[in-house]
């Protein structure tokens, strides 16, 4: 469990666990129209059938306040799902990412109030649940921005 404040000072005590199928109904309600710029439309059906990991973030009532979907290869078609990491190697030859040891996020959802605290909080979860995890890529269109 842990305590997330928003930016006006409200707290929600949280914790994360697996996604079920069915939170699928309350992931929907938190797609926004940046959302969808940021990770295209999506099938949440589909995405959570073919993820390798899905967390979903509860306050104390279990209400869902986020949700993140992990696969083992990049979103938006950047590179071929059974070899990407040949691209990722001539992008940078130091990068020591693995299919083994690299995740990428296909979708992040959260109350707007609380969507800082929520990323960190199941970014943390994700990394203790998976201990053999090293690389948690977000890939975006070059003509978006996250601040």
């Amino acid at each position: 469990m842990s305590i997330l404040t928003s930016p006006r000072g409200k707290v929600e005590v949280v914790h994360c666990r697996r996604t079920e199928s069915r939170d699928i109904f309350c992931i929907k309600n938190l797609i926004r129209k940046f959302t969808q710029k940021l990770f295209g439309r999506l099938n949440i059906i589909y995405l959570l059938e073919k993820a390798n990991l899905a967390i979903t973030l509860c306050n104390d009532k279990e209400e869902i306040m986020a949700h993140a979907t992990f696969l083992d290869y990049p979103n938006w078609n950047v590179a071929n799902q059974e070899d990407w990491v040949s691209m990722f190697w001539e992008l940078d030859k130091e990068l020591q990412c693995t299919p083994l040891n690299t995740l990428f996020m296909h979708l992040f959802v959260a109350v707007d109030e609380y969507s800082t605290g929520c990323c960190k909080e199941i970014i943390w979860s994700v990394f203790k649940a998976v201990p053999e995890l090293h690389f948690i890529f977000l890939i975006v269109p070059a003509y978006m921005s996250l601040v």
